[in-house]
């Protein structure tokens, strides 16, 4: 008798809760389209989620895709730094 079980890994991200509306220029497409994340990557099996592998804040363009680690201190200095961006 043959099972199939898939394995893998699962991205479930949110929005940062504070910065919903913080919106900054992407560096790799110049769009205005990077967001505050909080990411959370767990351990699937069966598409269920068992084990978190990692997790943190990061900034995300939703338009190419790029992405970069980040924390609160450094979302408060770039709303303090372009007000204008900040709706």
């Amino acid at each position: 008798m043959f099972f199939f079980f898939v394995c893998g890994t699962q991205d479930f991200s949110s929005n940062l809760k504070g910065y919903e509306n913080l919106r900054v220029v992407c560096p790799r497409c110049h769009n205005n389209a990077v967001t505050p994340r909080k990411r959370r990557e767990f351990f699937t099996f069966c598409f269920i989620p068992l084990i978190p592998i990692s997790w943190g804040e990061e900034l995300r363009c939703t338009i190419c895709g790029y992405h970069q680690d980040t924390n609160k201190d450094q979302l408060n200095a770039m709303i303090h730094q372009h007000p204008q961006q900040w709706k």
